[in-house]
């Protein structure tokens, strides 16, 4: 799905995330996984102007991977902003929720992806990777 720079990007992808997974995955898990799609689009789309989203969904196994690909060759690198500060804890967030996560450099750009699976323990008191 190609996504263009504007600011309803990331709920476009929320929805084709949210189609994507079946009424096996619990909430929370639905949540985690639509929140970390909003942080990666929403990076890829304020870099790299617009963006391309690819998801699988393995239902047998409960496994989601999402991958989000623009033309920027920067890479994206965890920030340690302020409290004050209102951007830069994305990679963050995705990096205390997703099992795993990385970016690709890309010829044309790069693409950053993450994983989770059914087995997964969201948010709060989870070992950073």
């Amino acid at each position: 799905m190609r996504l263009p720079a504007v600011p309803t990007a990331p709920a476009q992808a929320r929805r084709a995330i949210g189609g994507l997974l079946d009424d096996s995955v619990s909430s929370d898990f639905a949540d985690d996984a639509l929140l970390l799609t909003s942080e990666v689009v929403s990076n890829a789309t304020a870099i790299g102007g617009g963006c391309e989203l690819r998801a699988w969904y393995l239902a047998d196994e409960g496994a989601l991977r999402v991958e989000v690909a623009d033309h920027s060759t920067v890479v994206p690198v965890m920030a340690q902003p302020p409290p004050s500060a209102t951007s830069g804890r994305g990679l963050g967030i995705v990096d205390s929720i997703a099992d795993a996560w990385g970016v690709e450099r890309r010829a044309d750009g790069k693409s950053v992806w993450f994983e989770m699976t059914r087995r997964h323990r969201p948010g709060p008191g989870r070992l950073p990777h």
